[in-house]
């Protein structure tokens, strides 16, 4: 067949030798492009698309990009307080690094304050998933700029209690929004959910929601 060189859009593939069961193989990744291994080239008898099947990370691993965090409080998951919560609560230590988990542009940028009265927000836009994503209560860095594009794992913020009242319950709301949107929607006091439930979104983006 020769060199294969053409990016697989649907699905892992497996490249394998007679009947998908040789002992040389060759995986690639959803969306990933690349030549067949030496003993592959012109000798590959048989290939497959097979159902997608990620390796995803835990939420709660990939926005401290370390061990130690838990989701305090699910979407929709309010007990003690009213209204219907619209994102995931995440808590680590204060101080633990919290990383972009989308990509896209910064579109808000509130640094606010420790304490219930100094609620700070980071508003990522995506456009080609038509989704906001926004961060509440850690404290953003210095270097955040609206108008400035931000990776998927970089670091954007410092776990903080900013906009909560005690430093003990210090956490970062994570919140998907449709569409380009540069604030949360209204959770405490609030009985409408303005966005769906975001796990669908989540698992489609590589996490599981942990």
């Amino acid at each position: 067949m020769g060199t294969l060189d053409r990016i697989l859009t649907a699905a892992a593939a497996a490249m394998v030798l007679g009947g998908y069961g040789g002992s040389v193989h060759q995986d690639f990744a959803p969306g990933a492009k690349g030549d067949l291994k030496a003993g592959l080239t012109n000798q590959n008898a048989s290939h497959q698309l097979g159902p997608s099947s990620p390796v995803r990370v835990n939420m709660s691993y990939a926005l401290y990009n370390a061990a130690g965090g838990h989701i305090s409080c699910g979407f929709d998951g309010y007990v003690h307080t009213s209204g219907r919560h619209e994102g995931i609560d995440i808590t680590r230590s204060v101080g633990s690094d919290v990383h972009a988990l989308v990509s896209g542009q910064i579109i808000n940028v509130v640094h606010g304050r420790d304490g219930g009265s100094g609620l700070s927000t980071i508003a990522v836009y995506n456009a080609s998933l038509d989704k906001t994503i926004i961060y509440l209560h850690s404290a953003p860095l210095s270097s955040l700029r609206v108008g400035r594009q931000i990776s998927r794992g970089q670091v954007i913020a410092n776990e903080a209690w900013h906009g909560v009242s005690s430093r003990r319950a210090a956490h970062t709301h994570v919140e998907m929004r449709r569409g380009r949107q540069t604030r949360a929607a209204k959770s405490v006091g609030d009985p409408t959910l303005s966005n769906p439930n975001p796990t669908s979104f989540w698992v489609s983006q590589g996490y599981n929601v942990r």
